[in-house]
């Protein structure tokens, strides 16, 4: 007999909803941010399925230096 996987619907909202998801991508989303240099910002906010976090530049000269120099695809490695 084949063993079933059964998902637990529960357990995978509370990993990508929880605290350690939570501090993951804040950690992740902060190293980028810092790794860009000065104007860029990070956010985070929980959505409807997960914790997610994004990184931008937020003042004129930090969004030339990203079109110029593309620092966070350079940040992400």
């Amino acid at each position: 007999m084949k063993a079933r996987y059964v998902p637990n619907s529960e357990g995978l909202e509370e990993l990508l909803r929880g605290r350690v998801a939570q501090d993951l991508v804040k950690r992740h989303a902060d190293r980028i941010a810092s790794e860009c240099g000065d104007g860029y910002e990070a956010s985070y906010q929980q959505g409807a399925s997960r914790y997610r976090g994004i990184v931008f530049p937020d003042t004129w000269s930090a969004k030339a230096r990203e079109r110029r120099d593309n620092r966070m695809v350079r940040a992400l490695g």
